[in-house]
């Protein structure tokens, strides 16, 4: 099980009546290259503030830019520590992500970019890699144009999946057994994104990940989501996702994979946020019969000071395989955003999980994280 946790999108800003992401980030999804309102809220919401209001932030590093190009990057390193039964404790630095971002808000012409590098390791986002080596990595690149006075955005490109809650953490179970994150699951193809009133959604026809060969390791289908905003401080959203590959990347057969789910964002009061998502992963691997899996995730986010956090999660999953028994993890963690870009965190996660494909037994494990993100 990997932890990297490239953080680029915060759906618990719910508590600050920001139900919807595309004010603060060129996707209008939420997540990527932030705008010039993200990078004042960057300011102005997340960080403490000391009992005085911070500096005004400067566009990337107070270069002079015209208003229409955006500029950004975000950098994550982490150490891990992990315990897993029969095994000695592993102590791991792992530089998770180094990216730049660009992108144009041009009138009704949006596009977004970015371009990064990881010293080792596969990853499907990788454009260009050496054996065990470092990866040259495009995560997302895209060309837009909004109409109906910006109320709808069709675009094309290498794209966010949309599905489910957009969270940093993309180890969760919700996120590993849909397939979907916003660290390297992208895909290509086009979407089409509205808002209208209570309600925002999007709707992506998936032509597959043109950094990954051969064309059957390819998925191809849709993915979207529709969600209601009844109220300040609620959200509530329905998720589909149908794909088919011809050689599916981690089976080796041929596959028809879904994910129907639920999500739910609630802020009772400013200082709280609850998080919720809850999926029927059904898959259709050829020659191994039918699989429904399910996974479910609740994560509670506690703000008791401005840019302090206290967070807490309990998720489980099963795959669906005859016999497997069902993981399940709970996760405690403190973040703290002390500057207007910057942030550290801890985690602590304690779970059971199945190590291997096809187990029948799980194994205890336990993680602890300390991170540092400085994002533009």
């Amino acid at each position: 099980m990997s932890f990297a946790v490239p953080a680029r999108a915060y759906v618990w800003m719910i508590r600050h009546g920001e139900s919807g992401c595309a004010s603060c980030h060129e996707d209008p999804s939420g997540g990527g290259l932030l705008t010039d309102f993200g990078l004042g809220e960057a300011a102005d919401s997340l960080r403490s503030h000391y009992g005085s209001e911070p500096p005004a932030v400067q566009r990337f590093f107070g270069l002079p830019t015209p208003a229409w190009l955006l500029l950004g990057g975000s950098f994550r390193g982490m150490t891990l520590a992990m315990k897993t039964d029969g095994a000695p404790l592993t102590n791991t630095f792992i530089l998770m992500q180094a990216d730049l971002r660009a992108g144009i808000a041009a009138g009704h012409w949006h596009a977004a970019a970015s371009l990064g590098a990881i010293p080792n390791g596969y990853s499907p986002a990788a454009i260009a890699s050496s054996q065990g080596g470092p990866s040259l990595v495009a995560r997302e690149y895209w060309a837009g144009y909004d109409f109906l006075d910006g109320t709808l955005l069709l675009r094309a490109g290498r794209i966010n999946l949309p599905y489910g809650l957009r969270v940093i953490e993309h180890t969760f179970y919700v996120r590993e057994a849909t397939r979907v994150d916003i660290n390297d699951t992208q895909q290509v193809g086009v979407a089409l994104a509205g808002r209208r009133g209570p309600f925002r959604g999007e709707l992506m026809a998936i032509a597959g990940n043109y950094q990954i060969s051969p064309d059957a390791y390819r998925e191809r289908g849709y993915s979207g989501y529709l969600e209601w905003s009844p109220a300040s401080g609620y959200a509530f959203g329905v998720n589909s996702l149908v794909t088919y590959a011809a050689r599916d990347v981690y089976l080796q057969v041929a596959n028809l994979r879904q994910a129907h789910g639920l999500t739910a964002r609630v802020s009772p009061w400013e200082s709280l946020v609850l998080l919720g998502e809850l999926d029927y992963v059904p898959q259709s691997p050829s020659g191994l019969g039918r699989w429904d899996g399910y996974a479910g995730l609740l994560q509670a986010d506690l703000e008791p000071w401005q840019g302090v956090h206290l967070m807490s999660a309990g998720e489980i999953y099963n795959p669906g395989i005859s016999g497997a028994p069902t993981s399940w993890a709970i996760w405690a963690g403190a973040g703290w955003f002390f500057l207007s870009h910057a942030d550290v965190r801890f985690d602590y996660r304690h779970g059971e999980d199945t190590l291997t494909f096809g187990a029948t037994s799980l194994t205890k494990d336990d993680a602890y994280m300390v991170q540092l993100h400085i994002f533009l």
